[in-house]
């Protein structure tokens, strides 16, 4: 077996490797910058959790469920105003686990899995190699 350095193609693959190495290297990488927020649009305590039950509160879903089981709009809101700072922390706490976003249908498992394949026939047929798919 012949070393792939000592081809032409072998040599070509390195160097665009290399060529890649120091092009990715001269990348800069994402930094964090520190700043001050604007105080008007930081909400802290009680009212942060209040307006996240209430964003909550306006999911279509949550309505049609809340109007389904008899209750309306009017009285989710007297319900509302009328719980204290630690049972409005506690319900803001619950809803962080209940609205996580979903997730991805799969796409980022399948491009992945598509790169791997391509690496490994690229690989091989560097190597020298063939596939060949027979029924």
């Amino acid at each position: 077996m012949s070393n792939i350095l000592y081809t032409r193609t072998g040599r070509r693959v390195l160097q665009l490797m290399l060529a890649l190495s120091f092009a990715l290297a001269l990348c800069p990488a994402n930094g964090a910058w520190a700043g001050f927020a604007p105080t008007a649009g930081v909400r802290s305590g009680a009212d942060a959790d209040l307006e996240k039950i209430r964003s909550f509160l306006e999911i279509k879903k949550v309505t049609n469920t809340l109007e389904a089981m008899g209750y309306d709009r009017a009285e989710v809101e007297s319900r509302l105003a009328g719980l204290s700072a630690d049972e409005i922390s506690d319900l803001a706490g619950r809803l962080d686990g209940a609205m996580v976003p979903a997730g991805d249908s799969g796409v980022g498992i399948a491009i992945g899995v598509v790169v791997v394949v391509l690496v490994v026939l690229g690989i091989l047929s560097l190597m020298g190699k063939r596939v060949v798919v027979a029924e």
